[in-house]
């Protein structure tokens, strides 16, 4: 292991519960737990080196180097030390910030980060930084960690959604965590499972997970007229809340329905459920509540399945509302 590493003189917190050290074969360095880190214990909060507040295509060597001139001494020292991937010296200082920043403000600004930028990738990771408006992030444990495990959080929000082949286009790099595996029996459940959560928010929501309506070329929803009611927001409130359910349970058995999933998910329920009036579905729908695991929930919730509800006729109106809001 490499003593004189410049890693090794990057400023880490004294109480933060991390080394960094030579990761596995291709992934250079990575953070690894010094003791146990508890699920939901914060493991890290960063303030940025600096911000440059544009998009990251618009961001030059220009920009970067302006931000850097700016630096204390010690805060220049710091981020010389950085290194890409293959451990050598960038060889341009754009790259610094493309390796090591993360988007801020709906990524219209951009923040160097030194520490929270070692912690490697997986696309079924043990920890989160979630999405935050302000310049402070903080990743949080999502699962106990055990002392000598590595740490790693999903770089894109929205790779839930996505096949191995999909995730590795935006990664360009290759993941070897399980749902990577090429050809194991969990990749491939992986990718069904994972193709069905983004189905089911697109008949949720109307919107891909870019926001926008599915390209044509590439359908998730085959079905037009299904396509077509997910988009006006016409999808009735029965297969609504089966959809949720679905996305819950399948991301239960991906390993992704973490406590902040759960505290994403859980307020769609207690929303949705007193907005039944038949009283038939209202009974069915105490039942579901009523269910202790996301399992039991979707079996009771498939006896809702094409059934009408009074509620069928005003809430689409109030979704469309609220989405011109």
């Amino acid at each position: 292991m490499p003593q004189d590493h410049p890693y090794r003189r990057l400023q880490i917190p004294r109480d933060a519960p991390f080394e960094l050290r030579p990761s596995s074969p291709g992934k250079g360095w990575g953070a690894f737990a010094t003791r146990l880190i508890k699920e939901r214990d914060a493991i890290l909060i960063e303030k940025p080196l600096f911000i440059i507040p544009k998009p990251s295509d618009d961001i030059t060597d220009e920009d970067v180097f302006a931000a850097f001139q700016r630096l204390t001494p010690t805060a220049k020292q710091q981020f010389l030390l950085l290194r890409d991937n293959a451990g050598g010296p960038f060889e341009r200082i754009n790259e610094v910030l493309a390796e090591n920043s993360f988007a801020l403000e709906a990524n219209s600004e951009h923040g160097l980060y030194l520490l929270h930028s070692r912690f490697n990738h997986s696309c079924l990771p043990n920890a989160k930084v979630p999405e935050c408006s302000g310049e402070i992030i903080t990743m949080f444990a999502i699962r106990d960690i055990v002392a000598g495990e590595e740490i790693t959080f999903c770089y894109n929000g929205d790779f839930e959604c996505r096949t191995r082949r999909e995730r590795h286009q935006a990664l360009r790099f290759v993941c070897d965590c399980k749902a990577c595996q090429l050809g194991t029996p969990f990749q491939q459940l992986s990718d069904v499972r994972r193709t069905f959560i983004r189905a089911s928010d697109y008949l949720i929501r109307g919107v891909d997970i870019d926001g926008k309506r599915q390209n044509s070329s590439s359908p998730i929803i085959a079905d037009r007229k299904l396509k077509e009611a997910a988009e006006s927001l016409s999808i009735p409130i029965c297969n609504r809340m089966i959809y949720h359910l679905l996305a819950a349970f399948l991301l239960e058995e991906e390993g992704l329905l973490d406590y902040l999933a759960r505290e994403r998910l859980e307020p769609f329920m207690v929303a949705i459920s007193p907005l039944f009036e038949t009283e038939s579905n209202v009974r069915i729908v105490k039942n579901v509540m009523a269910e202790p695991t996301w399992l039991g929930k979707v079996h009771m919730a498939f006896r809702l399945y094409g059934r009408a509800d009074a509620a069928d006729e005003t809430l689409p109106k109030m979704l469309r509302a609220l989405r011109n809001i």
